[in-house]
């Protein structure tokens, strides 16, 4: 299981049950495919963001270690 930032913790605890089960899902395969998410680009360069359910997307940086960011609703995802 990948490291989770503060932020992430609190996020997760924060999201409906059925959308908590898939982001621990998603995050526990961040480890063995940390190619899972796309690049990101701009400000947000050198992170990856990988998809979860229509409404929310999971940030996250990969080198040395991956670590979980945040989860944050896809409008405020990219600003």
């Amino acid at each position: 299981m990948p490291e989770m930032s503060k932020k992430a913790e609190r996020d997760i605890e924060a999201l409906p049950p059925a959308l908590r089960l898939k982001a621990e899902a998603l995050i526990a395969r961040l480890d063995a495919e940390p190619a899972l998410g796309k690049k990101l680009q701009g400000k947000l360069r050198g992170k990856r963001s990988v998809w979860l359910g229509r409404t929310h997307r999971i940030v996250y940086t990969v080198s040395p270690a991956t670590i979980v960011l945040t989860i944050i609703p896809r409008r405020d995802a990219y600003r």
